[in-house]
């Protein structure tokens, strides 16, 4: 075997190690992004939240057209302010952040209508994903609405999104509420809790790789790739 075909070995053995699975094998999954924008969060903390998605979404979320992405607002009434958009390249990837970096809180006093926010959600789901997610963030408990977490009867719930609705799962970040919320619901649900909105982004984006199901190449893995491209350009050397 010569020098071109050792080092295409090597360099499609590293790139597979990479990525583990290709796009036409990755299941296309629907993310509804439901944001806290309720007048208990300040204006410096709103920013940190819309930063933190931005550069969450930057860091995480692949480009190849597995990821599908809406954003809902919501405070005491609940707003799609982005409809349900595929993610097939980096423009797109870069127009969602900055999207989220020039959205406005709507406020509405400390009113907080979480079930709004997931019924919203559920609305933008096409039906054609193989998984289609619900993904909360709150800075506190609902006082407006109905229970996120109450039966599966009753709209606007977590039970009603993925036993009536669209939704497979509903999942939440609670962010500085002491604990995580209660209303995850669906099968491999879960809730994080950010102790307060400068952990936002790291909690965000530790969630957002459990439910894209990507993660970053390990440092490890690049290490050994610049390893076989020197053992083999050493090899050649000897060679001459």
């Amino acid at each position: 075997m010569n020098f071109k075909n050792i080092l295409g070995a090597i360099v499609l053995a590293c790139s597979t190690a990479l990525t583990p699975f290709s796009a036409s094998a990755a299941p296309i999954t629907e993310l509804a992004l439901v944001v806290d924008a309720s007048g208990s969060i300040s204006t410096n903390n709103w920013n940190l939240q819309m930063t933190g998605y931005a550069n969450a979404i930057n860091n995480v979320v692949p480009t190849d057209g597995t990821v599908g992405i809406s954003v809902i607002r919501f405070a005491a009434t609940s707003t799609v302010v982005r409809n349900m958009t595929t993610i097939g390249n980096t423009t797109d990837r870069t127009s969602l952040a900055n999207f989220f970096l020039g959205l406005s809180q709507s406020g509405n006093g400390n009113r907080t209508c979480i079930s709004c926010g997931i019924f919203n959600g559920e609305s933008t789901f096409s039906g054609l994903a193989q998984r289609s997610i619900i993904d909360v963030s709150t800075d506190g408990g609902w006082n407006t609405g109905t229970d996120p977490a109450g039966a599966s009867t009753t709209t606007g719930t977590s039970a009603w999104a993925v036993e009536t609705g669209k939704a497979d799962v509903v999942n939440a970040i609670g962010i500085g509420t002491g604990t995580a919320p209660d209303f995850a619901y669906g099968t491999d649900n879960f809730s994080l809790l950010a102790s307060g909105f400068d952990d936002f982004q790291g909690t965000l984006e530790d969630k957002l790789e459990r439910e894209l199901q990507v993660s970053v190449p390990e440092p490890a893995t690049l290490g050994l790739l610049g390893l076989g491209l020197l053992g083999v350009a050493g090899a050649r050397r000897k060679r001459a």
